[in-house]
C-alpha cells in the first residue's frame, strides 16, 4: 500500500469486522454488520476495498475469504489527521492545546 488510502465510513465498518474476525467471507461480514446494507452492496464495497489494497482476498476456496490489509494503527493515524484537518485546520499546536 504505497499511496495514502482514505477508507470511507462503510469501509471502516467492514474493517472493524475483519479486525475482530481475522478473516471472513462476504456473507460473514454482511451478517456481522446486522444487514445495515444489502448483501450485494457489502460485496461491491469489499471488491472496491480489494482494488484499493485495503483488504486481501484468498480465492483458493469456493467462498472468497477477505482479510484486512489496513491496520488499526493506520486507521488511527488517518482518523487523527482527519480531525486535525477538519476541526483544527491542520494546526497541531491547537489540537495539543485543546487536549491539555
Amino acid at each position: 500500500m504505497g499511496k495514502y488510502i482514505k477508507p470511507t465510513e462503510k469501509e471502516f465498518e467492514i474493517l472493524s469486522v475483519l479486525w475482530q474476525e481475522g478473516a471472513a467471507s462476504v456473507k460473514k461480514v454482511h451478517e456481522k454488520l446486522a444487514s445495515k446494507t444489502g448483501y450485494t452492496t457489502t460485496l461491491k464495497i469489499m471488491q472496491i476495498m480489494f482494488d484499493k489494497g485495503i483488504v486481501k482476498r484468498d480465492t483458493t476456496t469456493k467462498q472468497h475469504i477477505y482479510k484486512a490489509n489496513y491496520t488499526k494503527d493506520q486507521a488511527k493515524e488517518y482518523k487523527v489527521k482527519q480531525i486535525l484537518i477538519e476541526l483544527f485546520e491542520a494546526d497541531k499546536e491547537a489540537l495539543i492545546a485543546y487536549l491539555s
